[in-house]
């Protein structure tokens, strides 16, 4: 199975899917089965055709249309649709239907709307040209069906008392809509959709279940058939399943939140106990062989004896229960229970006078079953949500790979969790050829072969199995990259798991490309020697790492599809006091965290702007406990001490970043389990204390403390460890901008960092985050910028070799009153001192430039007696001697430069 998306879809990112149809040959694929109404709906029939011809003459099978002369498997819409119209008219009296459409460009959308018209013929409904919506976009989308639904509302003088919809998701907006507009559901409008939708969102719901799991077996059927040469039928038409639930009216509301469904009625009037019997073993299939001999005669006879008033209705009550029970351990949903049953019933209230006490009867029964559907749907639930832990925790330690041996490890562990048994990741290497990194199958890691191969034999090895088997390809890729291609074993779990690994495999892969590009350029920064050479090796770094948070930014936005995606899209569908909804709107926090964190690393290079904000740090970090414990691993124990303190001053995304980061460093540090403690506490830093940054104000300060029982540093790898690129892990550990990362945050919110450790006596690293200050009753920055009102007066030399900071400062300067006479490097600044001898009353240099630095300028002006006031510019640490002059390090405020040129013209004076 080739997993793409819809041919000229509107989406960019959705189209770059489509490549791996490219990778369909048959060098690997014997026949094709093209399911059209997937791929093709935005490009119709025509396009279709001409997509598919290019597999030509690969035997190729068409699902849902007809595509020329190859075999097709149909799904009879029309008629599906038919038959939840007739239930709505023929069992609940509904009259008055109205019909949502769907994209005009999907042909079973089409069809159903005919089987809409169809019943209403059949029943002598006139067709009402209001009741019916236009057709919906070339998108399934819910919110278009609400808003249909309103308009055609806000048109009409009597509301309709049914709603039928092309699909579960536009019948799934309606409902919301309807209940917005305060109507009940289905107590004043019914409500069917089409699909059946199998999650938890639709247990409410009556719809049409298209067979599209027998569908696609009959279409790999004919596909084998046609390898073999044999005949096969041209159409093959598969046909529908109506399933009732409560949206219709069939079951009361107290029954809660699930129904029973059944199928069409197989008892007639000339039916014998003996069919009634036959049809219960049959309907319940296997799970039958665990009940006793007779039991399906057995209820047969309680129910008749009941209805005769012989016997009380208890010991058929108390034996269907039984059987319900002992079926379900054996497998058998309650689905399968409700068509036998609503059968019997029919059964025997054609044959018994006095109808009340089955119907009496028949409503226990029917609260009997709403119970077992009830306990099924939160088995299932319960199953989804353990499901959808286990691929969160997967995707957090997939993402988190450096490298391939990380994600190699990581995919080993995890897949058995997921039950896949197998995957096999391939990378891009050059156009049309690729690269096995990951070849995990029949559980079990396998070395690939590192050669390249061409991309369209899928693996560079046999991938063939003694029993059959399903796979399915899908590409990995991001908004620039066609990065590669995996291919899973399929195993029992549901599509979406499938769709989840393959996001975050991408999301990976571009994270360790990124990685390998920085060791690259490392590598290449490491062969160049020489003192001479180290500020532009620094730059270079800078902008690898401007590189790395690009991409980590866009990465996180990726993994967005199985998070914010399907979170916003489950809360448009669910209601507000639906049970779910809290776990869904924990989903949706992640996401959002998530979109906190594309910030966080481009703090280091000053790359964004930040958002800080006043902040409860106890609220926030007790809102990461559980991703923090899941980080750490079992073997650490993680201790939070979490009082009271005051408000900081910071960046809710960039504090959490500081604290995972440091949690990792931590975790690396104790490999054979330990203690992690973080804590928080008020403090206050005087103008003496020390720290790893210089010129943090003093003032109140909370103190977020990361403590454990590590190996300990040594005092020369504690030198070095904020560094960019510093690292004490093996090769291909580690990237060396954990701490880095933290100490430019820290730095640029305004606070300071220390770190105590020493050789087998753990680390502890205290970050002091600033409070914020109220002014009338706002928080604000506790280090507001000043703003300077007062008026210059004097003559200014500036010397500034970087044009844009001279017109910068030199604006400044002259806003402020100053006289300002400007020079691109020293040798044109003693040029214009000398013709400007007498007036200038200040010389503002940088310390490094071409032609004349800011020391040697000020020397020879000296040296020919002019004695103006210095102030020197610098924007790193130099070896220059500058005397006793006043130096002022870039990047300077606007209030910062003339509080400093005001004060030395005052000394001056």
């Amino acid at each position: 199975c080739f997993v793409g998306s819809a041919l000229n879809h509107p989406d960019p990112h959705k189209r770059r899917a489509n490549t791996v149809y490219d990778l369909i040959s048959p060098n690997r694929i014997d026949a094709l089965v093209v399911w059209t109404t997937r791929v093709g709906q935005l490009v119709g029939s025509e396009g279709m055709y001409e997509f598919t011809k290019r597999y030509a003459p690969m035997p190729i099978v068409s699902v849902e249309t007809s595509l020329a002369h190859w075999p097709t498997i149909l799904v009879d819409n029309q008629d599906g649709m038919k038959q939840a119209v007739d239930h709505l008219i023929e069992v609940h009296g509904r009259r008055r239907i109205a019909f949502v459409r769907g994209p005009q460009t999907h042909a079973g959308a089409r069809e159903r709307f005919l089987g809409y018209m169809e019943s209403l013929q059949n029943h002598g409904i006139p067709l009402d040209p209001k009741l019916i919506t236009m057709p919906g976009p070339v998108i399934w989308e819910p919110g278009r069906a609400a808003e249909s639904v309103r308009k055609m509302l806000a048109g009409l003088d009597e509301p309709p008392d049914a709603i039928a919809a092309a699909s579960d998701d536009y019948a799934l907006g309606i409902v919301a809509a309807l209940e917005e507009l305060g109507f009940r559901t289905p107590e004043e409008i019914a409500v069917v959709g089409y699909d059946n939708h199998t999650d938890v969102r639709a247990n409410d719901l009556t719809t049409v279940r298209a067979p599209f799991r027998e569908m696609g077996i009959r279409a790999v059927e004919l596909a084998v058939a046609l390898v073999n040469g044999k005949p096969t039928r041209q159409r093959q038409m598969m046909p529908t399943e109506l399933v009732v639930r409560r949206s219709c009216g069939c079951l009361p509301s107290g029954l809660g939140g699930h129904a029973p469904a059944h199928d069409r009625l197989v008892v007639n009037e000339s039916a014998t106990a003996s069919t009634v019997a036959d049809h219960l073993r049959d309907s319940i299939g296997r799970p039958s062989a665990r009940l006793p001999r007779d039991w399906a005669e057995q209820l047969v006879v309680e129910l008749m004896a009941a209805g005769r008033g012989e016997v009380e209705g208890a010991e058929f009550l108390k034996l269907l229960a039984e059987y319900i029970r002992s079926s379900a351990r054996a497998g058998c949903e309650p689905a399968r229970w409700w068509p036998p049953l609503f059968d019997l019933h029919r059964f025997v209230t054609a044959r018994i006078s006095d109808a009340t006490i089955i119907n009496d009867l028949w409503l226990r029964v029917q609260l009997l079953l709403g119970d077992a559907f009830a306990t099924d749907a939160r088995f299932k639930y319960l199953e989804h949500e353990r499901h959808d832990q286990r691929v969160r925790e997967a995707g957090q330690r997939l993402i988190a790979s450096r490298d391939v041996e990380e994600l190699t490890t990581a995919l080993a562990e995890e897949l058995p969790r997921l039950n896949i048994p197998g995957c096999h990741v391939m990378a891009y290497d050059t156009p049309g050829t690729a690269r096995a990194l990951v070849r995990f199958e029949n559980n079990e890691l396998k070395s690939p072969q590192e050669t390249p191969f061409p991309a369209i034999n899928l693996t560079p090895y046999p991938f063939r199995r003694d029993e059959p088997f399903s796979a399915l390809v899908a590409p990995l890729y991001t908004d620039e990259d066609h990065l590669g291609y995996v291919l899973f074993e399929e195993g029992p779990e549901p599509g979406w798991i499938y769709e989840a690994v393959q996001q975050q495999l991408s999301s990976a892969l571009r994270g360790i490309g990124l990685m390998q590009e920085l060791k690259d350029a490392r590598a290449r920064l490491e062969e160049r020697v020489g003192e001479t050479e180290a500020q532009l090796r620094h730059a270079q770094k800078m902008e690898a790492i401007g590189r790395l948070t690009g991409g980590i930014a866009h990465d996180f936005n990726n993994i967005l599809t199985v998070v914010n995606g399907n979170s916003e899209m489950l809360l448009r569908r669910t209601l507000q006091d639906d049970p779910r909804r809290t776990a869904i709107e924990d989903i949706r926090h992640a996401g959002e965290r998530a979109a906190n964190l594309t910030r966080q690393l481009l703090a280091f290079t000053r790359q964004q702007v930040l958002h800080p904000e006043s902040l409860d740090l106890k609220r926030n970090l007790t809102k990461v406990h559980s991703m923090l414990r899941t980080l750490v691993g079992d073997r650490i124990e993680l201790e939070m001490r979490l009082p009271d303190t005051a408000r900081v001053w910071a960046d809710a995304g960039q504090v959490e970043q500081i604290l995972f980061n440091l949690a990792v460093n931590s975790r690396d540090a104790m490999p054979d389990g330990g203690t992690l403690t973080i804590s928080i506490e008020d403090t206050t830093l005087g103008g003496g204390e020390t720290g790893r940054i210089v010129g943090v104000r003093p003032g109140a300060y909370v103190v977020l403390r990361v403590r454990d029982t590590g190996s300990g540093m040594a005092p020369d790898v504690r030198a070095q460890v904020f560094e960019p690129y510093f690292t004490t892990k093996p090769v291909g550990k580690g990237t060396g901008l954990g701490l880095s990362t933290v100490f430019g945050i820290v730095q640029q919110s305004g606070g300071q960092i220390e770190l105590i450790s020493a050789p087998g006596a753990g680390t502890t690293v205290e970050v002091y985050l600033p409070v914020p200050v109220e002014r009338d009753g706002t928080p604000e920055a506790p280090c507001v910028r000043r703003i300077s009102t007062h008026r210059g007066v004097g003559t200014v030399l500036l010397v500034e070799d970087d044009a844009q900071v001279r017109i910068m400062t030199r604006r400044s300067l002259e806003i402020a009153g100053y006289a300002v006479v400007e020079a691109g490097d020293g040798q044109e600044a003693l040029q214009l001192a000398t013709a400007h001898r007498s007036t200038i009353d200040l010389v503002l240099t940088d310390v490094v430039m071409p032609k004349m630095g800011g020391p040697e300028l000020v020397r020879l002006l000296r040296s020919t007696g002019v004695a103006p006031a210095v102030i020197y510019m610098s924007g790193y640490t130099t070896d220059e001697v500058l005397d006793d002059e006043v130096l002022i390090t870039k990047p300077y405020v606007e209030s910062e430069l003339l509080e400093r040129v005001r004060e030395v013209l005052a000394q001056d004076a």
